[in-house]
């Protein structure tokens, strides 16, 4: 897509710019995740028909070679065509990437909400869910008896507010001959033009192969007024219908409509312009085409790791652009998109900003600190859901929603070591041949493990835990090893006694040894044992936190229990 890198760019690294907007909508003072970095770009999609493996692995290796600190990957296959790892130029060239201290961040995909559908999941990439931002674009429907529905969308229209218009719902305008759900669905060639002229046209989206696009295009085409979609997924995007009246409502709200429609003898509407109002609540939630996990390439680790704000993001535009110029306007230097493509930057930024203030810090250190200090909760104080309002997991937000402030100094990190990363691929499953061509460097000697199965996975140094194949009978025992990072300016920040705080779903037994961690100096190590078992089978997957704290800083480690009775986890292997 034209555009897509800038927009990118800018919500990682702009500069701060006052009373920006999209043609006068979200008009807001912008500024990019780490507005004090430096950005260098390397193009790796000549053309909107894709790139060739060959091309992003040779962007990494300039980037490599040019020292960036942190590369932003907004883009990465479809789930239906995820790689393994020695396949995959996105994990190839991450790989000895990480190996020369840069932070690796990548978009989860846009696959959601299918489980298992989450991408760019290897271990040494920190992989970006997508969530909601407390600002929606409202296009409202206003219906004869008064009534106003919440619609969303962007639309200049330039009709009556008020409701004079007639409204009908698409299937009543049905051509002989044509199928009733291409009908309701306004699909091509499906509605009877002298039904439709004239009127604003009530469309389903339900099992239909088109999209909104094309249902927009032959309402008009067909002299329709305007487009009002029914759609409980969709409507959390506010996609760009120009100077067209068309908004996107939900299937409580459809009833409402097609009941007033269904009532009234000559019933009326009109569609409102979009307007922008803030504070919205609940926010964040998560997007409903989100990739979600759990991870099935590789298993035993939880991905995606981070939830940021994708949908409806307000970022610098290429200035050459008509296809989003509005009729008789100047191409925008501001557009609003949706996408995982648009949470990446989101989390790049905040990397570059914590390796600004953390200069000698590892990329393991860097996504430990942006991960154990995620919430998870919204700004209604509640769980975070999902855009249709049910309970999200680990597997949509992995840790949880990203903060800026937070990760600068999380007190403590889990870095994940070299050996850790080489151990697991041969937990993965490959030989010393396959993970020297993937490596950058291996240590002399290096060999792998003589036990390397698949649920060692569990045990590399990560800042979340995810354990599939739960065996509930055996139960499972996870290590873990956190370093101090407090006291580098203030000596007697080191010295420090954590204590542990559980989080566990009923039927889960989760015990942690010691229950106590004492730092004594800066950059000390110490290390803890996570003991999980149930006395009954799992009926689902479960899932629940382990939080250290010293009254100053709280570390949270965020863990997903899979058991063989009761996964959703799917095998694409």
């Amino acid at each position: 897509m034209m555009g897509h890198g800038t927009h990118v760019a800018y919500t990682a690294a702009g500069v701060e710019v006052k009373d920006v907007s999209y043609y006068g909508l979200a008009a807001v003072t912008a500024k990019g995740g780490s507005p004090g970095s430096r950005l260098a770009i390397y193009q790796v999609f000549p053309s909107q028909n894709g790139s060739h493996g060959s091309t992003v692995l040779a962007a990494f290796d300039d980037a490599i070679a040019d020292g960036v600190d942190v590369l932003s990957l907004s883009f990465g296959s479809s789930s239906f065509l995820e790689q393994e790892f020695i396949n995959d130029p996105i994990a190839l060239g991450a790989f000895p990437s990480v190996q020369n201290g840069i932070t690796v961040v990548c978009s989860a995909g846009n696959d959601g909400p299918n489980p298992g559908s989450v991408v760019n999941s290897a271990p040494w990439i920190l992989t970006v869910a997508a969530s909601t931002i407390d600002r929606v674009f409202e296009s409202d429907v206003v219906l004869g008896n008064n009534k106003v529905i919440k619609g969303t969308g962007i639309n200049f229209a330039n009709i009556q507010n008020s409701p004079v218009y007639p409204i009908i719902y698409a299937k009543s305008a049905k051509k002989s001959g044509v199928d009733e759900n291409a009908t309701r669905n306004c699909e091509p060639n499906s509605m009877d033009q002298e039904i439709i002229k004239g009127k604003i046209v009530v469309c389903d989206n339900e099992d239909s192969l088109y999209p909104q696009i094309n249902k927009q295009d032959e309402v008009k085409k067909l002299g329709g007024i305007g487009v009002i979609l029914i759609d409980d997924e969709l409507r959390g995007v506010a996609f760009n219908f120009g100077t067209f009246p068309m908004t996107l409502i939900s299937s409580k709200d459809g009833a409402k409509v097609l009941s007033y429609i269904n009532s009234t003898k000559n019933p009326v509407a009109t569609i409102l312009p979009t307007t922008a109002p803030a504070n919205y609540k609940p926010a964040p939630t998560i997007a409903y085409f989100s990739s979600g996990g759990p991870s099935t390439i590789p298993k035993n680790i939880l991905k995606p790791d981070i939830a940021a704000p994708g949908v409806n993001i307000l970022a610098a535009w290429i200035g050459n652009d008509t296809v989003q110029t509005l009729k008789g306007k100047d191409p925008p230097l501001y557009n609003v998109f949706s996408g995982t493509s648009m949470a990446c930057p989101h989390v790049s930024g905040i990397a570059a900003a914590v390796k600004s203030r953390n200069p000698t810090w590892s990329p393991s250190a860097i996504r430990s600190a942006i991960m154990t200090t995620a919430v998870q909760t919204n700004n209604m104080k509640a769980p975070i859901t999902t855009e249709k309002g049910t309970a999200a997991t680990p597997y949509d937000f992995g840790a949880g929603e990203v903060i800026t402030t937070g990760p600068l100094q999380p007190g403590l990190v889990y870095e994940t070591t070299a050996i850790d990363y080489l151990n697991f691929l041969c937990y993965h499953g490959y030989n010393i041949a396959t993970i020297k061509i993937m490596a950058n460097t291996i240590p002399d000697g290096f060999t792998c493990p003589e036990e390397s199965s698949i649920d060692l996975i569990s045990n590399i140094n990560y800042p979340s835990i995810a354990i599939s194949n739960f065996d509930e009978k055996a139960g499972r025992r996870v290590n873990r090893t956190l370093t101090n990072v407090a006291g580098n300016v203030k000596m007697e920040d080191a010295k420090t006694v954590y204590n542990i705080s559980i989080d566990a779903p009923a039927g889960l037994d989760v015990q942690v040894v010691p229950d106590k961690l004492h730092f004594s100096k800066f950059d000390e190590k110490l290390s803890y044992q996570v003991n999980f078992s149930a006395a009954n089978p799992l009926k689902k997957d479960v899932f629940g936190s382990i939080t250290w704290s010293n009254g100053k800083y709280k570390v949270r480690n965020t863990f997903a229990i899979s058991s063989k009775s009761g996964s959703v986890a799917l095998d694409k292997k």
